[in-house]
């Protein structure tokens, strides 16, 4: 007897017949339950989970056909075998039509049977395996693609991270249109990029910075130059104009403006309070570099950690000319008030800076002094 007894089903409203394959497949190892038409057939089904169906197809209240249709409804994968002693097309068509795997003419050899089930049950566990294998297939596509797409999103934190550390280091405001142009070629791959600055009051452009990979041809060289060319210039101030959004180009002559030999173009403009303050471009002369939507979100951040960092420093200067404006008032204020100290502080400054020079004192140190000397004798 077998640990797990494979279960079978006989389905045949002759009792002789259910009682001699019940006795041969029970002495071979199986556990088989039978029933006398299709509707004892199902309360079985519902109560046990069966391995193998064998059904006459002519029996009263549901024969075998409509019992099998009744099984692909409930459970697809389990296999049908139809016994019949009257073949016909008709009934082997629709034995077809309703799944089933097998059809025996009765009367059936009990050993053919037990070699049609166990063929039945090799096909069901090599298609289960092959159900498993596509499954675990699938998993591990599934999971290469998570893993794909989570160092997708690993670089795409690590980019932003760089260029927000870039854009706090830079101190100046050309300091800031270089970063743009820079990051645009290091993190977009762009082979040409630029950045002017927009007046709003003749509809201009004045560039203030570029930068490149170092691609240089005749092609190249004619198009552009040190600055853009005046197609190239007036399809951006044309952007700008119409639709002052990020605007996105891929391949070469898509556009009126641009000349065959880039292949890819980006425009973003930078606002500083929702107004245009520049804009940067970007462009690609090679046909497997096509910039995408990915490249001119990046370059959209750009712009924008500038137009923070160029607000910020504006803020700040303006901080601290405002600072430097009032204590030089109380410096006025107190030689005004005094004869002897009149321009008294402006000589400490000035012999200071110019000891302080001699010493070999840094620019910052030199600076240090002279607001220093200006300020000593304040509180």
């Amino acid at each position: 007897m077998r640990d797990n007894p494979i279960k079978i089903l006989v389905v045949d409203d002759e009792e002789g017949i259910l009682d001699v394959t019940e006795g041969y497949f029970q002495r071979k190892g199986y556990e088989v339950y039978t029933a006398g038409n299709g509707i004892e057939a199902l309360e079985v089904l519902n109560r046990v989970t069966i391995g193998c169906v064998f059904t006459d197809i002519n029996m009263p209240q549901m024969d075998g056909l409509k019992l099998a249709e009744k099984i692909r409804q409930i459970e697809s994968t389990l296999p049908v075998v139809i016994m019949t002693g009257y073949p016909s097309l008709e009934n082997s068509i629709q034995t077809l039509k309703n799944g089933v795997v097998d059809y025996l003419i009765k009367p059936v050899n009990l050993e053919q049977m037990e070699l049609t089930l166990k063929r039945i049950l090799r096909e069901r566990e090599l298609f289960v395996e092959n159900l498993i294998l596509k499954e675990e297939v699938e998993r591990q596509e599934r999971l290469k693609k998570l893993n794909r797409e989570l160092l997708e999103r690993v670089e795409e934190v690590n980019t932003l991270n760089r260029v927000m550390e870039d854009f706090s280091t830079t101190d100046s405001s050309y300091g800031i249109f270089n970063k743009v142009v820079d990051l645009g070629v290091e993190e977009l791959k762009a082979d040409k990029v630029f950045f002017h600055i927009y007046s709003d009051q003749d509809k201009s452009l004045v560039l203030v910075a570029s930068s490149d990979c170092g691609i240089e041809n005749e092609a190249v060289r004619s198009l552009f130059g040190t600055k853009l060319s005046k197609d190239a210039n007036e399809f951006i101030l044309d952007i700008l104009n119409t639709d002052p959004n990020p605007c996105l180009i891929s391949g070469p002559g898509k556009n009126k403006y641009l000349d065959d030999v880039i292949h890819s173009l980006m425009v973003v403009p930078l606002k500083i309070r929702d107004k245009i303050f520049g804009v940067a471009s970007a462009f690609s002369f090679r046909e497997d570099k096509l910039f995408n939507e990915k490249d001119i979100y990046y370059l959209s951040f750009i712009t924008r950690k500038a137009a923070t960092a160029i607000e910020n420093i504006a803020l700040y200067e303006n901080i601290y000319d405002n600072l430097f404006s009032t204590l030089y008032a109380f410096v006025t204020a107190l030689e005004v008030r005094d004869l002897y100290t009149r321009k008294h502080s402006t000589r400490v400054a000035k012999y200071g800076h110019m000891i302080a020079k001699e010493m070999g004192c840094t620019e910052e140190e030199l600076d240090i002094i002279s607001f220093a000397g200006s300020l000593h004798d304040i509180g």
